[in-house]
């Protein structure tokens, strides 16, 4: 359990830390489309980022096969505080009043939240009828919610980029839920082990997920405003793996009025840091691609 807790520590401080490092060299390109990927490919600044980026995936990975989903996803989320810390450190971005309440918040509620961690994670027999119906009911909710953004009647800009940041959200949170059910099948703990079937598609939806997830989040955020983007992204992004390990997975909850509330408002508490952070204009800046 510990191990999986640090692993999901690491995973978050190299995603962010990869954010900033990126951001910090493609500010300095000039183009945009694939003529600004060829020239980010030529900065070891910037595959540095990406390596980051793809090691802490690897941490992630293993973080989701030692502890429950219900606080790896908040450990996860609550990273985003590594942004405004490593924006302080890297890009001399002092945080401002928003910024530190939100850090406080969020990690209120993760501390919260691992002082109350329970048992080691058994997975529970997941049916492939359920597991089918779970994934066709989120790839038509994010199939809905980006239709939506071009629907007439979506009244402001506002509206439309919430749409777009939660459908970019979904996919990235089935991604992450994905990759807890392939570990399950890469390396097996206690618990069910999924068939090879099973298996081989949670990494194909994993991989489809996060594609997915990606350009819709780059569309999202050239299109619309980070602040408005960004936290309807990194909310729902947290609430699908935790969904779907409590409603598939066999991940229980607290049991009993004060360990519900208690991990209930612990985990109010991180999703309140992390729309502060994240609707700062500071935080926000650096999940925007350049034009």
């Amino acid at each position: 359990m510990v191990r999986g807790v640090l692993a999901a520590l690491a995973a978050t401080i190299l995603y962010n830390l990869s954010v900033v490092i990126q951001k910090k060299k493609a500010q300095q390109a000039s183009t945009s489309g694939l003529r600004l990927v060829a020239f980010l490919a030529t900065k070891p600044l910037w595959l540095f980022g990406v390596g980051l980026q793809t090691a802490g995936l690897a941490f992630h990975f293993f973080a989701l096969t030692k502890a429950p989903v219900t606080v790896v996803q908040p450990v996860i989320a609550a990273g985003v505080v590594f942004v405004a810390i490593f924006a302080a450190l890297l890009l001399g971005e002092r945080p401002g009043r928003q910024e530190l309440a939100g850090m406080a918040t969020a990690m209120s509620g993760v501390t919260v939240l691992l002082a109350t961690i329970g048992e080691p994670v058994v997975m529970k027999r997941v049916r492939a009828a359920e597991l089918s119906a779970a994934i066709v009911a989120l790839a038509v909710l994010i199939a809905l919610l980006l239709a939506a953004t071009a629907w007439r009647r979506v009244a402001t800009a506002s509206m439309a980029a919430a749409f777009m940041g939660v459908a970019a959200g979904l996919a990235q949170g089935m991604s992450d839920a994905m990759n807890r059910l392939m570990g399950a099948w890469l390396s097996p703990g206690d618990g069910w082990v999924p068939t090879a079937a099973i298996g081989g598609a949670a990494a194909a939806c994993l991989l489809a997920f996060g594609v997915v997830g990606l350009v819709v989040t780059q569309n999202a955020l050239r299109l619309y405003r980070a602040n408005t983007v960004v936290p309807c992204m990194l909310t729902a992004q947290l609430l699908v793996p935790v969904g779907m390990a409590t409603a598939l997975y066999g991940q229980a909850l607290p049991s009993g009025i004060v360990p519900e509330m208690t991990w209930l408002a612990a985990f109010v508490l991180v999703i309140v840091g992390v729309v502060a952070l994240s609707t700062s204009t500071q935080v926000a800046s650096k999940f925007v691609p350049p034009t």
